[in-house]
């Protein structure tokens, strides 16, 4: 008896299972490698949006960002440059290249030909290889040959980034790499997202900048003004009293003595305005005097120039982070300017004192008081007062009313470390 063959048909049913297997292992290890790359691209995204969120200036902000560029898109070299007056200028970059060449090169737009036609589309630019005989590719030799030919040859792959504000251009991210066909449509996606963070970042850093120099401006037209009104008029004065004194002693000596007195006067009341001045313009000092001795100055001030009689009644110094001491003497400053200006005080009582929990600074006058719930024009110094002492975690006190002056009460709660 003849036994029939097994004839198969297709693949053997134990191999087959085991090549589903595998191929299910490999799906599954593809997929968690890819899980894990794009966690690891949310991660770098979500650091280096909140580098550019916590900056105010551009230095070292575009450094770190580049840094942190690389954990997403590795390159060979990377560069951040601004249009400023149709020229691009580098403001910060990462490569090999020497930094005398990279670091003051400014290219004219009108060099840039066709390449800044393409990147005014505002969309990304990949080049798989610089070196291609292609009008774009010519145009990135051309902008590129200020590196050198030594550095120049280092470069194959571009992706290029333009920096878009209010649908214009306003600068540039540029990524090279020494391999051809480094960079992919991915990693173009990647970098959009940062440049359009980073020109939002570049944006708010001038702002702060234009805001400062403002401020700056503004602190100097005020100090001049106070310079006119308290120290110039002071040395006039001085100098009124000086002839006077001069005249007296040749004419009748024995009444010297009151021109004198009187210049001494000034000359007092122009050191101690010049004091306090000099701490308005360098608060940083409160570091080495204290919160205690720029009190007292200010208050010396304020009653040489206004002829206001001021009590202290001052703690030791007390133990307060710097930045705490230069809130409380601002409010302090504020509150005076504020009793001067408004209130036609005679008398100003200024308190400080500290307790384990708190420190207490407290400003009484007796002038003209206000109604602290009414539109009260020109005591737009109160809501300043408000925002330092709500940013120190305190609170702020005002009571007041027609003809019965001001009692302005600080608290701020002591930091924990002190």
């Amino acid at each position: 008896m003849t036994t029939a063959p097994i004839i198969y048909h297709g693949k053997p049913h134990g191999l087959g299972v085991a090549r589903d297997i595998t191929e299910q292992v490999e799906a599954q290890h593809l997929l968690a490698q890819r899980v894990e790359e794009r966690t690891r691209e949310l991660a770098s995204l979500l650091e280096i949006s909140q580098t550019m969120a916590a900056a105010q200036h551009l230095q070292p902000l575009l450094g770190l960002v580049l840094e942190q560029l690389k954990g997403v898109v590795p390159y060979t070299g990377a560069t951040i440059a601004t249009v400023e007056a149709e020229e691009l200028v580098i403001q910060d970059y990462r490569s090999p290249f020497p930094e005398a060449v990279q670091r003051h090169l400014r290219t004219p737009l009108t060099t840039l030909g066709p390449l800044w036609e393409r990147l005014t589309d505002l969309e990304p630019l990949l080049m798989q290889d610089v070196r291609e005989h292609t009008p774009l590719a010519q145009a990135v030799q051309e902008a590129l040959g200020a590196l050198g030919e030594s550095a120049f040859a280092a470069i194959r792959a571009a992706l290029l980034i333009p920096l878009t504000l209010k649908e214009h251009v306003s600068g540039l991210l540029l990524l090279t790499s020494n391999e051809v066909g480094a960079f992919t449509p991915h990693h173009a996606a990647l970098a959009q997202v940062i440049a359009n963070q980073a020109t939002i970042a570049i944006t708010n850093a001038r702002l702060y900048a234009q805001a400062q120099t403002l401020a700056a401006l503004e602190e100097r037209q005020k100090l001049a003004r106070e310079l006119h009104d308290s120290v110039s008029q002071a040395l006039y004065g001085i100098s009124l009293g000086a002839h006077s004194a001069r005249t007296a002693l040749e004419r009748d000596p024995e009444h010297v003595a009151e021109p004198l007195d009187y210049v001494l006067s000034l000359a007092e009341a122009g050191l101690a305005e010049m004091r306090a001045l000099i701490f308005e313009l360098r608060p940083e000092s409160l570091e080495q005097e204290g919160l205690v001795a720029a009190l007292t100055k200010q208050g010396t001030a304020l009653q040489a120039r206004h002829e206001v009689t001021v009590h202290l009644d001052l703690c030791d110094e007390p133990a307060l982070p710097l930045a705490v001491k230069q809130e409380l003497y601002r409010i302090a400053q504020e509150a005076l300017h504020n009793t001067v200006k408004h209130a036609r005080a005679r008398q100003v009582n200024l308190h400080l004192r500290q307790t384990s929990e708190e420190v207490v600074l407290e400003v009484r006058d007796d002038g003209i008081g206000f109604d602290p719930q009414g539109a009260f024009p020109g005591h737009l110094g109160l809501h300043s007062m408000r925002e330092r002492v709500s940013h120190l975690g305190g609170t702020l006190q005002i009571e007041s009313a027609p003809g019965a002056g001001v009692r302005l009460c600080a608290r701020v709660p002591v930091p924990p470390t002190c």
